[in-house]
């Protein structure tokens, strides 16, 4: 028997990729990886959130590296724009781990670093 989940999750389809998604739809994949509860999701969940997510994340890079030419090499920005464009492609090409436990720590690292260049590349539109 199945134990009661602690937060209501998204039901399939619900979730989209970053081609058709607005800010709306990013914000609420995020909140949904960073849920809290003390029962953690299904493991086929945890995946399609991973995946949700690395969706939204390949877009952000590029974008990040277009604007991280905005500030040029020395600048304080400049090596710090690398540098969470580099921990993003990082992001991007692990894996979810061994098991629940591992790929939910996963999702919601990868959840932070999707929430972290997206506000690097939107913050002068106080997204």
């Amino acid at each position: 028997m199945d134990a009661p989940r602690a937060d209501p999750q998204p039901l399939p389809g619900q979730l989209h990729s970053a081609a058709t998604d607005g800010s709306g739809q990013l914000q609420a994949d995020i909140a949904a990886a960073l849920r809290s509860s003390i029962v953690l999701p299904p493991y086929d969940e945890v995946l399609r959130l991973i995946d949700t997510l690395k969706g939204h994340l390949g877009p952000l890079i590029e974008q990040a590296k277009e604007h991280v030419e905005d500030h040029h090499p020395g600048e304080v920005a400049w090596y710090r724009e690398h540098a969470q464009i580099d921990s993003a492609q990082l992001q991007l090409r692990a894996g979810p781990g061994n098991g629940l436990v591992s790929a939910a720590r996963r999702l919601q690292t990868l959840a932070r670093s999707v929430q972290q260049l997206h506000r690097q590349v939107h913050h002068e539109e106080g997204v």
